[in-house]
């Protein structure tokens, strides 16, 4: 093995211990593998992946739902958030008028 591949493993060694989560689960993982074996630390990191795979579904599938619900009110919320801005501008304009009426008077 000459200097070069030495030289990659090493950082291939370094890149993988800095890139291994060390987490509550990480740590898990770890303490099983070195108390019963390979097979129960791959077990366990495997549950924590398909545990996590679980969780980002439903967060994907919530927030789809959350859109589908939005895209469906959208003429309504489009109408009120417009009602809305236009209450906005005659609260400015009458804020506005009554300043001026204010500082007119001597």
């Amino acid at each position: 093995m000459d200097g070069y591949s030495l030289t990659f493993l090493k950082a291939m060694l370094i890149g993988v211990s800095i890139a291994a989560p060390v987490g509550p689960i990480g740590l898990l993982t770890i303490q099983r593998s070195l108390q019963l074996g390979p097979r129960a630390g791959l077990a366990t990191g495997l549950g924590a992946a398909v545990a996590d795979a679980l969780y980002g579904a439903v967060g994907a599938y919530g927030v789809h739902a959350l859109i589908q619900a939005l895209t469906a009110a959208r003429l309504p919320l489009a109408l009120g958030g417009g009602a809305y801005l236009l209450w906005m501008a005659l609260q400015l304009l009458r804020a506005a008028l009554a300043f001026a009426a204010v500082t007119a008077e001597p």
